[in-house]
């Protein structure tokens, strides 16, 4: 729902918008923590610079993100962004020592190719109406903001020891907050108060709810996994676009969503394959369809 949101937001530039959406989220934070108690064990422990480092990244992705919005629309931005998971399929075996296999190979490419279905980017320059050297700048904030938003998931994933999920959310928004701070500073009262109601759920859905449950979520799995799960963000959109704005649905749509979701359906299935499971499994095929015409020799399969 952020690009939806963020198209409705007036005279508002990418770094106050993505203040107020973090105050409003960090407000539902906070006062979540306070009433359950649990913001006593909120703290800083160690690997404090990574933590700051998380502020800074994910302030870069959503400016970024939302400046690419403003430049080349939607599914341009969306496109751009969506390009983190293969900044983390690259990276993670050297930054997290973590292993790439075949699988999460297929997964990435079925995910990516949905997302390349979807917008089809061999007519972005023909659906713009911006002006060249506006759309460039815009191209350059997307580029950005996938690598920043695959980094983003890394380090998230690389903290998972030591931060719980709220912990993570927390001091996160927190520094993006203060970093911010001039943007949200620099929009008048007028302006402020005629977009409120955007604001408050952009702050309260995409940050107190669905970055907590997105941070609940990738702790608890590997980073390329949580990269490619992420995937489904973009099917999300186009559910949300036909559902509130009656926009058609397409065949290369359709298309795109079946290939995300195979993708992540393919990279979430962790279950292990047992030793000689695909020989039995190539027996039982064979007994059944080949065994009467083409009896197998012992020793072959």
């Amino acid at each position: 729902m952020v690009g939806i949101l963020v198209k409705g937001i007036k005279d508002m530039d990418a770094g106050s918008i993505l203040f107020y959406r973090l105050f409003f989220g960090f407000a539902v934070i906070l006062g979540y923590l306070v009433v359950s108690g649990e913001i006593k064990k909120v703290k800083i422990k160690k690997k404090k610079f990574y933590m700051f480092f998380l502020g800074i990244l994910n302030t870069v992705t959503m400016f970024t993100y939302f400046s690419s919005i403003k430049y080349t629309g939607i599914p341009v931005a969306v496109l751009l962004l969506y390009t983190a998971p293969i900044y983390v399929t690259l990276l993670s075996p050297l930054l997290l020592k973590e292993q790439v296999t075949f699988r999460d190979m297929l997964a990435l490419i079925l995910s990516i190719s949905g997302i390349l279905l979807a917008v089809n980017p061999s007519t972005l320059y023909g659906s713009t109406g911006s002006e060249n050297g506006n759309y460039i700048i815009g191209i350059l904030f997307g580029l950005l903001s996938g690598l920043s938003y695959g980094c983003s998931i890394m380090t998230i994933n690389y903290l998972k020891e030591p931060y719980s999920a709220v912990e993570q959310l927390f001091w996160s928004t927190a520094i993006s907050l203060v970093l911010l701070l001039p943007f949200g500073a620099s929009v008048s009262v007028p302006i402020l108060l005629e977009n409120l109601n955007l604001l408050i759920p952009l702050g309260v859905i995409t940050t107190a709810l669905a970055s907590l449950l997105y941070l609940r979520g990738v702790v608890h799995v590997k980073a390329q996994t949580a990269a490619v799960l992420s995937l489904l963000e973009p099917v999300s959109s186009i559910c949300f676009c036909c559902l509130l704005f009656g926009e058609p649905v397409q065949p290369n749509t359709i298309g795109s969503c079946l290939f995300i979701l195979a993708g992540a359906a393919l990279i979430g299935y962790n279950a292990p394959i047992r030793p000689g499971a695909s020989e039995k499994y190539f027996r039982n095929v064979w007994a059944r369809f080949f065994q009467p015409y083409m009896p197998l020799r012992p020793g072959k399969l």
